[in-house]
């Protein structure tokens, strides 16, 4: 287990996603400041993990490419989970 600077744990077969007190304006504008740093291709019209079509489900997706690309899962917004939230043929790295 590392530990980032913020404290959250960084732990081996993890995942980040919205926790239940985020607001959905907040997870909105995470989408979009997510989608210039990473590639959310998946989440777009036709792409494995566009359904749900929902603000929350693009953003647990958003929120896991940014995990995975800084080890780093924002608090305000994310949480920290240990069980796979892949689904169908949306597979979360």
């Amino acid at each position: 287990t590392n530990f980032e600077p913020n404290g959250e744990k960084v732990l081996a077969n993890s995942w980040c996603i919205s926790n239940i007190q985020a607001s959905q304006d907040s997870l909105l504008g995470l989408i979009n400041y997510g989608c210039g740093v990473v590639d959310c291709s998946a989440i777009q019209p036709g792409g494995l993990c566009y359904d749900p079509n929902t603000i929350t489900s693009h953003a647990n997706y958003v929120l896991n490419l940014i995990y995975v690309k800084n080890r780093t899962c924002d608090w305000h917004v994310g949480m920290v989970v240990q069980i796979d939230p892949s689904y169908g043929n949306c597979k979360y790295p």
